[in-house]
């Protein structure tokens, strides 16, 4: 599930901080975004989103209790699939 968030209370919650110039358009990070606009990927504009907000990546349980996370560095900074799914068998095996 994917949730979305424009009064950013899950983004306070989970402790993100917000990105610096040089995290927001950091080499990996324009790496990213030249590997996405090669790929046909077209910028959005951003009418007054934060473009500084950092991400990140989060399994919670049905009780609410976060079972893994990740808080990005940089935009480029994303779990792998594979850290994704090993953190969810971890889960799966808990009692």
């Amino acid at each position: 599930m994917v949730v979305a968030d424009p009064e950013r209370k899950a983004y306070q919650a989970f402790a993100l901080k917000r990105l610096s110039w040089f995290q927001v358009f950091s080499l990996p990070a324009l790496k990213m975004y030249w590997k996405l606009l090669r790929g046909g990927m077209r910028p959005e504009r951003y009418d007054g989103d934060d473009i500084y907000q950092s991400g990140g990546d989060f399994l919670i349980d049905a009780d609410g209790n976060i079972l893994f996370a990740h808080r990005s560095e940089d935009p480029a900074d994303r779990p792998t699939a594979a850290r994704l799914l090993t953190a969810i068998d971890r889960v799966q095996r808990e009692p």
